[in-house]
């Protein structure tokens, strides 16, 4: 997860130079709520709900010469708990807490670069890990597609409401999620769907 962030960052620093005189940047903290996803287990047949919270993080993006074409880097983390009565492992509940944390690297839209107010949509894929208590793991392909406004106070400062979609595709090991057991717990058949919704402050440089 930490090395796919990276990965983003750097992209961006490398594409900056080279349209420095044509683009602009942008660097926008944010915070939403998450909702949405489901945990199977592929044994029983059990499914645990992914719980609504809040989210947080930034999305940095540099223009590509074009002002209505930007590229991304989004890094997202929610902290949440699956909702289940079943424990595992010595009766200790270790899917209960979890973390977890996007990493995506994708292009957006906006609509209408030089005014007060500019729609935009974006599309990204990348990474989702989540992260159980105990310690378990589980990584999972990520694409995202989203839609939003942007509202500019200045030229340099705004705010950016966003609503996206994440779609976790499946494949990483069904395991990671127990705390002391070997259970099968994770995402099955395709994968699962998340929803935030954020707003943030927007820097534009």
């Amino acid at each position: 997860m930490r090395r796919l962030l990276v990965l983003s960052v750097l992209m961006l620093a490398a594409v900056a130079p080279a349209n420095a005189q044509d683009g602009v940047g942008e660097l926008t903290p944010i915070i939403g709520f998450r909702a949405g996803g489901t945990l199977n287990d592929a044994v029983t047949g059990e499914s645990f709900s992914i719980q609504p919270s809040w989210s947080w993080g930034v999305v940095a993006g540099i223009s590509l010469g074009s002002p209505n074409l930007i590229i991304e880097a989004t890094y997202m983390q929610q902290l949440t708990r699956a909702s289940s009565d079943v424990t595992f492992g010595g009766g200790l509940g270790g899917l209960h807490d979890m973390r977890i944390q996007t990493a995506l690297a994708g292009v957006q839209w906006d609509f209408s670069p030089k005014a007060r107010v500019r729609p935009l949509v974006s599309a990204a894929v990348g990474a989702t890990s989540l992260e159980a208590q105990g310690g378990g793991q589980v990584t999972s392909f990520t694409a995202s597609l989203s839609g939003g406004v942007k509202v500019m106070a200045t030229r340099n400062f705004g705010a950016r409401l966003e609503l996206r979609t994440l779609a976790l595709f499946s494949g990483g090991s069904l395991k990671g999620l127990c705390q002391f057991s070997e259970c099968m717990v994770g995402l099955t058949g395709w994968g699962t769907l998340q929803v935030d919704v954020s707003i943030g402050t927007l820097f534009s440089f």
